[in-house]
């Protein structure tokens, strides 16, 4: 279910995705550094945007280096590392835990009861630093469960249980700042359970798997656009009212080009990238479901 939020090179300076790439990199060391080398696996875009975001309004003392690894053996990539990659590295392995756990529940997966093994020992480090957390997440992810066997086709009772637990891990730390980062974490929560459900269908439907879109055909792709819009809107709003300034410009790629064209991608639409001033006006116009 993630990998929604990245960026859209293209559109990005060279210095700019050299930065990406090294919160990318620096994510995927510090969870080698922390849950060892099976960790690296449960790397994905999504959080890599949460240590942008963070990182942005926290501006933790980082450090910055050249290292190679096995996916780059012979040339040096680029490093940065902070305190908050500690946070962001455990909630990554909580989350792929739970997300292997939930796929061996639905299809009963070989592969993924598997994983759970390769993963538990990281995962039972990850959850004693992060306990009550990692309660709210499996919670919320029981209650999600317990939906999708009754086949539940309320999309806002189903989404809305996976953007609470976005909501919980956008919060780094409890001040100022945690209202502002629940709402963008709801939003973002509600905006990859949609679009990981559009994504999914027709491959849902082929192997009778659980997708809120199966019950409400009703629903028209214009539809589902305006809706994911909405969430995005909402995200601009709360984002505009954080002190974002370090890579800025990087935040502002993944949100107003990166995410849209995944949008489009899923929905087959024309593809098409908003700034802030478009997107308002475009969600204004529109009577959403």
């Amino acid at each position: 279910m993630f990998g929604y939020i990245t960026i859209d090179k293209m559109e990005l300076k060279f210095k700019e995705y050299y930065r990406y790439r090294g919160y990318y990199c620096g994510l995927c060391k510090t969870l080698k550094r922390n849950y060892g080398e099976i960790s690296r696996f449960t790397l994905n875009y999504d959080m890599t945007f949460l240590v942008l975001l963070l990182t942005s309004l926290y501006e933790p003392v980082s450090t910055i280096g050249n290292e190679r690894c096995y996916v780059h053996p012979t040339k040096k990539q680029m490093i940065i590392s902070n305190e908050i990659m500690d946070y962001v590295a455990a909630i990554n392995v909580i989350l792929a835990y739970h997300k292997l756990m939930d796929d061996w529940k639905d299809e009963k997966s070989i592969k993924s009861l598997s994983g759970m093994g390769l993963l538990k020992r990281q995962y039972n480090k990850a959850k004693s630093d992060y306990e009550v957390l990692d309660q709210l997440i499996q919670s919320r992810l029981e209650e999600l469960h317990k939906l999708e066997k009754k086949e539940e086709d309320n999309i806002d009772l189903v989404s809305n249980i996976f953007a609470s637990i976005m909501s919980k891990i956008f919060v780094y730390k409890e001040d100022i700042w945690q209202p502002y980062l629940e709402k963008i974490g709801f939003a973002f929560g509600k905006l990859v359970y949609l679009l990981d459900a559009v994504d999914d269908l027709e491959e849902d439907q082929k192997k009778e798997r659980y997708n809120p879109l199966k019950y409400n055909n009703h629903i028209s792709k214009d539809e589902l656009y305006d809706l994911l819009l909405f969430e995005l809107s909402i995200v601009d709003e709360e984002m505009d009212k954080l002190p974002l300034i370090m890579d800025k410009s990087i935040i502002d790629n993944i949100f107003y080009s990166g995410i849209m064209k995944r949008i489009n991608a899923c929905l087959k639409r024309e593809q098409m990238a908003v700034n802030e001033e478009e997107l308002n006006d475009y969600v204004e116009s529109k009577t959403l479901i």
